[in-house]
């Protein structure tokens, strides 16, 4: 008797929870840039960004984008059950890392939760209370933290 699995092949919508972590790499960078340019953070010793400083948030956000993208392109590629766990566990690690929220990971990980959540949406045809959860925590972290990044 043989037992054969056939792993299902990702869907070209899959790329999805990619393109949601380079939105929120990109809101991080915005809100950054913006927030240097208008001269409106409250740090006020700041002499402009050093290149090793620069390399460091590339670093932090890479490490994130790449993260949230392996999670959520697994979740996507599983039942809704998965999907459902991934964005609230992303949605908890958006909330857990907003105190670093110069690292660009809130914004990076709530993105990808709030894509997750929506993703369950259309399968299912409602939220359940885990992605309504991940849903409002994803995107507090990447709303807050964008607001953060621009002022502090």
């Amino acid at each position: 008797m043989s037992t054969t699995t056939t792993a299902r092949p990702l869907r070209a919508d899959a790329t999805r929870p990619a393109l949601a972590a380079l939105f929120g790499a990109l809101v991080f960078a915005t809100t950054m840039t913006l927030g240097d340019v208008l001269d409106l953070q409250s740090d006020t010793q700041d002499t402009g960004l050093a290149f090793t400083e620069l390399l460091l948030y590339v670093a932090f956000v890479l490490v994130a984008v790449s993260v949230a993208t392996w999670l959520g392109a697994r979740a996507w590629a599983g039942p809704p059950q998965r999907l459902a766990r991934t964005a609230l566990g992303l949605g908890i690690a958006a909330a857990v890392t907003f105190i670093g929220f110069w690292s660009g990971w809130p914004q990076v990980f709530g993105a990808v939760a709030v894509v997750l959540a929506l993703e369950h949406r259309r399968r299912v045809g409602s939220f359940s209370a885990t992605t309504t959860t991940a849903l409002v925590l994803g995107a507090l972290a990447l709303v807050g933290a964008g607001y953060l990044c621009v002022t502090g």
